[in-house]
C-alpha cells in the first residue's frame, strides 16, 4: 500500500472537486459535469478511479446514480462523488451541495449525515470490526428516525482498487489494522425528493485517524447563476 500516493490522489480529488463546483452553472447537465471531471482527472492525475456520480435534484436520492442529460436548476440538491488514480492508487470523495437556501428538513438531514460521519470517523481504530463500525453509525441514524433511509454500507477499503477489503458494512468480517485506508460515507436518501451523502477517505494509523480528503464539509449554497 502506497500511503504517499493515495494522499496525493486525495489531494488532487479535492482540487478537482473545488474547480468543478466553482464552475457549476444553471443549465449544465449531469453528463457535462461528469465529462469535465473526467478531463480534469486525465490532465491532473492518471484518470478516474471510478465513473463519477453527478446527481441533481431528485436524482441525488439514488446512491449509485449514473449521470444523465438532466440539467442543473436553482433549487436542486447537487451530489458529486469522484475519485482519481495516481500510479494505480485511488481516492474517493463525496460532497452534497444546495443551490438555494435549504428547507428546514434539508438542513436537518445535512446536519444528521454530517454528525453521523463525524461519529464514524471518531470511532475508527485499530482492531474495531467493520461490522461494529457500521453498526455504531447505523444505530445513531436509527435513533434519529432514519433507519430506512441509510441503504448502503458505511464504507470500504481503498487502494489499487476503489472497493476492496476491509468492508465497513453489516456483513463485514474484517477488523481494521494499522495502515488500512477506508471510506466513511453515511447517506440518507428520500426517493423522489433528494439524498445527501458525505464521504471522506481515511487512514487508520497507529497514532490515530487521519482524514486524507480535505474539502470542507460545511453546508454550502452554490451560486449557479
Amino acid at each position: 500500500m502506497s500511503i504517499v500516493k493515495i494522499k496525493k490522489s486525495c489531494r488532487l480529488a479535492d482540487e478537482i472537486l473545488a474547480e468543478i463546483v466553482e464552475n457549476l452553472r444553471h443549465g449544465k447537465s449531469e453528463i457535462e459535469v461528469a465529462t469535465e471531471i473526467k478531463k480534469l482527472s486525465k490532465s491532473r492525475a492518471n484518470g478516474l478511479a471510478f465513473p463519477s456520480i453527478v446527481a441533481f435534484g431528485r436524482n441525488s436520492a439514488n446512491p449509485h446514480h449514473s449521470p444523465t442529460e438532466r440539467k442543473l436548476k436553482i433549487g436542486d440538491v447537487v451530489k458529486i462523488d469522484l475519485g482519481v488514480r495516481i500510479d494505480g492508487f485511488c481516492s474517493d470523495l463525496t460532497r452534497t451541495f444546495f443551490t438555494r437556501k435549504p428547507t428546514d428538513f434539508q438542513r436537518k438531514i445535512y446536519a444528521t449525515v454530517l454528525a453521523a460521519q463525524k461519529l464514524g470517523i471518531r470511532k475508527v481504530a485499530i482492531g474495531i470490526s467493520g461490522k461494529n463500525l457500521d453498526a455504531t453509525v447505523r444505530d445513531f441514524l436509527t435513533r434519529k428516525g432514519f433507519a430506512k433511509n441509510f441503504i448502503h454500507g458505511l464504507g470500504h477499503g481503498v487502494g489499487k482498487r476503489i472497493h476492496q477489503n476491509p468492508k465497513i458494512s453489516p456483513k463485514s468480517k474484517s477488523n481494521l489494522k494499522s495502515g488500512d485506508i477506508i471510506t466513511i460515507e453515511p447517506g440518507l436518501y428520500f426517493p423522489g425528493k433528494f439524498g445527501i451523502r458525505i464521504e471522506d477517505t481515511v487512514l487508520v494509523g497507529k497514532n490515530g485517524t487521519e482524514v486524507l480528503t480535505s474539502s470542507s464539509r460545511k453546508l454550502k449554497i452554490l451560486k449557479i447563476g
